[in-house]
């Protein structure tokens, strides 16, 4: 076996042909990796990854591997050496693996010069070595089982002739119809379940899972039986002439039995072996439980395709991982339809269909592209519709921070993908909102003021608002409550209901201003006292471990605001200044609450202090200044001439001031040993002193989630929570919000997920820009040098042997 194997690989490199396959292979590739413009082009994708050589590889392979299989047996017939062959003491099977295994290696010899690619993407990464090298080499392990079924194939069709161009064309054929002809197929109007089985036929499916990085069982077993096929089909085509046909076919039919009884075990038990870094298509144990609980087949509808930034073909790819990887643990079918919002209709209705598409919740983004023509603007829609039955659930997939670069936004923005889709599948088949109340009666939020906040609070909640007396008698039902803003003393009685809600396991965010600040007056260019508010809650809120301080924190990091700079009597003149009682607050980006959100603007905020020390209790600071930052202690004059003489620069030394604050465990009530027959409560059972376990978020600023309200005659302007209107940014008050209330309604820790973090893998764009004419010459010649070179050390090798 061993002569006949070194034989074909003597005679493979012997001649120009094998030279030619190689470096025609190694030539094409390096140009549409490193040269030709497009999706593949790595220097312009601008990411340390070689996604665009397990992209365009399966296509070249197309044509380089049945070049290297066609001479295998028609070369043979032609010459009449089969007969030969067969009268060698080899069975037809061992000879078929002999000629497949040389047609591997040479392959392999061939594919080795493609670590060139690895080399200079490591290279250029931005730092040096950001390439994931476990998802490659996962890659490189999809790209061999690819090889190895064209490789079957080109021997199968081989096998059938004696003309090498026969072979070839037929190879081409076979090769092209199991890799993309089942997809082509099930894009028919066919039932999903047929659909389904015939792109699982199919090998692009497959290879596309396992080129990520990720070696699915079911994958290999696949690529295993599959090429096991093709080798008894070469086998029963070389001994049909010389065993009972009858024999061969029993032993076809047997094959196809066993792997068709292991196929079915293998669809409940399998296993996944993530060779990613971050193991980014590994799903939580909470993904899998959410997946568990559907109950009929989802349509996924993604709004990216056509011509895009590699940015948002990377996101696209992502997004579609993720939901073939959630299909794998879901009962039902999840069908991923990909749409390109410009070919949906005719240009005349893009206009009316973009409006339809915003109207349903999806928002557009504005993206600048560079194009033959020059510098085009585009909206694109980066988003997914989830739809089951009559329900349907929108994601909006780009987390856009206007103070980051691209790059991260996007590399953010992918990191939450399998939250936003896991959240997205709970509320689509969530039987039944839970209820957040907002509490009233002391003078907190009007409505007008929650209308942005509500809007969005609504999509995955019931909101109500509710008096402490009726908390008292419904508190079993309310999920969250929500405390926005107080001006009022909070009574014994309501202080003691508040306090019995939390013992029994309910959700408290506190939004408390510990300092009143008259904004009027300020707004009329007035000047006002900043002094302590007494809301009756110090006891209660330092029993729970937090100290609420009567003081203001200015930070250099804040708002500018319009100052009017012209002289007494002159036309207004207005200049921007900052304003250091605005800060920008920080939110901690450890925490899952504000992982990726945007700054959190705060205007006349205080300090929090985390006290007492209950190991029953974890306390987690979620909110913060800047590095850049001081205290004022109140009482003190508040005026708009203050910009005018600003404090030094120096004195803004401390660092991360607390402005808000999770607490999360087990409580005790603050009327534990109280009497409580005086609160005029029908209390009939007595009070809960150690309460469940639950959490608590408090925020030393009330207004942090209000949005502002301009009044135009009769109607109401509602400006967005966390808008500026001088930089023109909204700032995330509105999503770090939103993920407070998750967060304290969540208890299937679904929230975690969006700790997920991903290293931002990028190009060194300057060397690139400098040094592009001297990768693209390494990467296109290097590897057909070292075939050369290869060749010219086989040929003197040769010729001292013979």
């Amino acid at each position: 076996m061993f002569s006949l194997f070194k034989k074909e690989i003597i005679q493979f490199f012997g001649s120009i042909t094998g030279y030619l396959v190689a470096v025609v292979f190694l030539i094409l590739t390096g140009l549409f990796l490193w040269v030709f413009g497009g999706n593949y082009n790595i220097p312009d994708g601008g990411y340390a990854t070689l996604d665009g050589l397990f992209e365009i590889a399966p296509w070249i392979y197309l044509f380089l591997i049945p070049a290297v299989t066609m001479r295998s047996f028609a070369d043979e017939k032609h010459n009449g050496t089969l007969e030969l062959l067969l009268t060698r003491p080899l069975t037809e099977l061992q000879l078929v693996i002999v000629k497949f295994s040389a047609s591997l290696i040479i392959v392999l010899i061939t594919l080795f010069p493609t670590l060139i690619y690895f080399l200079s993407v490591y290279l250029l990464g931005n730092p040096v070595g950001s390439i994931d090298c476990g998802a490659t080499w996962g890659s490189y392990l999809g790209l061999f089982f690819l090889a190895v079924i064209y490789l079957t194939i080109g021997i199968f069709t081989s096998s059938l002739t004696e003309n090498q161009i026969v072979s070839f064309i037929l190879a081409v054929f076979l090769c092209f119809t199991c890799y993309s002809g089942f997809d082509f197929i099930a894009e028919l109007p066919l039932p999903s379940t047929l659909s389904d089985f015939l792109t699982a036929l199919g090998v692009n499916s497959h290879y596309e899972s396992i080129s990520r990085g990720v070696l699915d069982s079911r994958d290999l077993f696949y690529f295993i039986s599959m090429a096991g096929l093709f080798l008894i089909l070469t086998k029963m085509v070389l001994e049909w002439k010389r065993r009972p046909l009858k024999r061969s076919i029993i032993h076809l039919l047997a094959y196809c039995v066993v792997v068709t009884l292991i196929l079915a075990v293998s669809q409940k038990n399998f296993f996944r072996i993530d060779f990613t870094k971050e193991k980014r298509y590994t799903l939580s144990p909470q993904s899998k439980k959410v997946l568990q609980k559907v109950d009929s087949p989802v349509v996924a509808e993604i709004y990216l395709d056509g011509d895009l930034p590699s940015g948002f073909r990377k996101l696209e790819s992502n997004v579609i991982d993720h939901l073939h990887d959630m299909n794998v643990y879901c009962d039902k079918p999840i069908v991923v339809k990909i749409i390109n919002p410009y070919s949906e209709v005719k240009a005349s209705q893009q206009n009316e269909y973009f409006q339809n598409l915003m109207q349903r919740g999806i928002i557009p983004t504005n993206v600048r592209i560079k194009t033959e023509e020059g510098i085009t603007t585009k909206l694109i829609f980066p988003a997914v519709a989830l739809r089951s039955g009559n329900r349907e659930v929108v994601i909006n997939l780009l987390k856009n921070n206007v103070l980051l670069r691209d790059e991260e936004n996007f590399i953010h923005s992918t990191e939450l993908i399998e939250f936003e889709l896991t959240r997205g599948i709970k509320l689509l088949f969530q039987e039944k909102k839970e209820k957040v109340a907002f509490l009233k009666g002391h003078g907190e939020l009007d409505e007008n003021h929650l209308i942005d906040f509500n809007q969005s609070l609504s999509e995955n909640f019931d909101i109500c608002r509710i008096t402490s007396d009726s908390l008292f008698s419904v508190s079993d039902s309310i999920k969250a409550l929500i405390i926005a803003d107080p001006v009022e003393k909070f009574p014994e009685k309501d202080k003691f209901i508040l306090d019995q809600y939390l013992m029994k396991g309910g959700r408290i965010m506190w939004l408390v201003d510990p300092v009143s600040v008259s904004l009027d007056s300020l707004s009329n260019g007035m000047s006002t006292l900043a002094f302590p508010k007494d809301l009756n809650l110090n006891d209660q809120l330092f029993q729970y471990g937090i100290r609420m301080n009567t003081d203001l924190v200015q930070d250099v990091e804040c708002l500018q605001i319009k100052v009017n700079t012209a002289l007494e009597g002159q036309p207004p003149k207005y200049a921007v200044a900052p304003w250091y009682f605005t800060p920008l607050l920080q939110p901690v980006q450890n925490n899952p609450i504000g992982k990726n959100v945007n700054r959190v603007v705060a205007e006349f905020v205080s300090s929090i202090d985390l006290v007492g020390d209950s190991s029953q209790i974890k306390k987690t600071v979620i909110l913060t200044s800047s590095p850049y930052s001081r205290l004022n202690r109140s009482p003190m004059i508040v005026n708009l001439a203050m910009i005018d003489a600003p404090p030094a620069r120096d004195l803004f030394t401390r660092q991360f001031i607390p402005t808000g604050a999770l607490l999360e465990g087990k409580f005790s009530s603050v009327f534990k040993n109280r009497m409580i027959s005086q609160l005029g409560l029908p209390v009939s059972t007595p009070p809960i002193t150690e309460g469940k376990e639950t959490k608590m978020m408090f925020f030393s600023n009330g207004r942090l989630i209000a949005n502002k309200v301009n009044r135009q005659g009769d109607k109401l302007k509602i400006i967005p929570s966390g808008y500026d209107p001088v930089s023109n940014i909204t700032f995330g008050n509105k999503d770090f919000f939103i993920n407070a209330v998750n967060y304290l309604c969540d208890d299937s820790g679904l929230m975690e997920l969006r700790s997920r973090t991903m290293q931002i893998r990028l190009l060194d764009k300057v060397k690139l820009r400098e040094e592009i004419h001297l990768w693209q010459v390494v990467n296109v010649l290097a590897p057909v040098l070292f075939i050369l070179i290869a060749g010219i050390i086989f040929w003197f090798y040769r010729h001292r042997r013979n």
